[in-house]
């Protein structure tokens, strides 16, 4: 159904005294409570709100943010399989380090995907892969960059396990090899691989993992009886996000608004430290062993900052 725009807000504090203080054994079984709890929301960010709100860690709510946001990238993605994009290779993500390669067989039409990826969030779990790859063509002596959907099941997909991360250990990362790996060309993705999905990607991705941690912590406040003004402080930074989720995430203006947003998670961090302590101590262990997955890609969002500034700074 069509939701209002902070209707998501009104959810929350509705549920706030009534979620179940259980630990979740598994991330097979957050699975099921997130799908099911977010069945009649259709806004990407709104599933990453309740993800988050209704984890018992920060993995889950990382879980919940990913797959907002390449929901939010990729509206047409199968709604209730868990994906994972797959850019990185041995030598990094730019268009220039990718080397796994999609073409066409002109005798049948089919399409051909071959190439080697690392470092894929939720490798264990995902039912379907987006990859990038290229088409063999440059423009502007750029490597041309194409996205294509393709199934875990499908021939010559291997996927092998990584060790786990020193923090969010539940969120399995892998690799992947592919092998001649045969696809349709419906399943390729339109425009281009690089500006319109990875580049885009790595600011909805911030947002929509932000918005499920968030609510994650939203949920701690109400649970432990933390002070009000801190409750209004998080409900207003979620505010924020879902008003953010609608523009243009190329935007310079969308960038300097999500700084400010970082910014002012980074004082609710500092000043929850006392409250944390009210926590169980396998909940708060957990928060302590997970605080540093909200500093990757840190250098790189301070960039997109700067040259957003720079888009409004005029000569004197």
């Amino acid at each position: 159904m069509d939701v209002k725009p902070l209707n998501i807000l009104d959810w929350i504090l509705l549920h706030l005294d009534h979620v179940d203080p259980a630990r979740i054994p598994s991330i097979s079984q957050w699975k099921i409570i997130y799908k099911t709890a977010t069945l009649e929301w259709s806004a990407p960010i709104d599933h990453a709100m309740i993800g988050g709100f209704l984890a018992d860690r920060v993995a889950y709510a990382f879980a919940a943010g990913y797959e907002s946001a390449l929901r939010h990238l990729v509206p047409a993605l199968p709604q209730r399989a868990i994906v994972s994009f797959c850019v990185t290779e041995e030598q990094g993500a730019h268009p220039s380090s990718l080397h796994s390669s999609l073409w066409k067989n002109p005798a049948d039409d089919s399409w051909y995907l071959s190439g080697r990826k690392k470092f894929i969030p939720l490798a264990d779990e995902a039912e379907y892969l987006l990859v990038a790859a290229t088409t063999g063509s440059t423009t502007d002596g750029r490597n041309i960059i194409r996205i294509a959907m393709i199934a875990r099941s499908t021939p010559g997909v291997q996927i092998a396990s990584m060790a786990a991360l020193p923090f969010v250990p539940e969120i399995s990362h892998g690799t992947v090899v592919l092998d001649n790996a045969k696809l349709s060309g419906a399943d390729i993705l339109p425009g281009d691989g690089y500006q319109d999905y990875i580049k885009p990607f790595r600011t909805i991705e911030d947002l929509h993992v932000l918005a499920a941690i968030g609510a994650f912590t939203f949920r701690i406040a109400g649970r432990y009886r933390w002070p009000e003004y801190i409750k209004e402080q998080i409900l207003c930074l979620l505010a924020s996000l879902h008003s953010l989720a609608g523009e243009d995430p190329l935007a310079a203006h969308l960038h300097i608004a999500l700084g400010g947003i970082f910014q002012q998670f980074s004082w609710l961090m500092e000043n929850t430290v006392k409250f944390w302590e009210m926590v169980d101590s396998p909940i708060r262990a957990d928060w302590e062993r997970d605080k540093p997955l909200l500093k990757v890609a840190e250098q790189a969002r301070i960039k997109r900052l700067q040259k957003a500034w720079a888009r409004y700074k005029h000569p004197s």
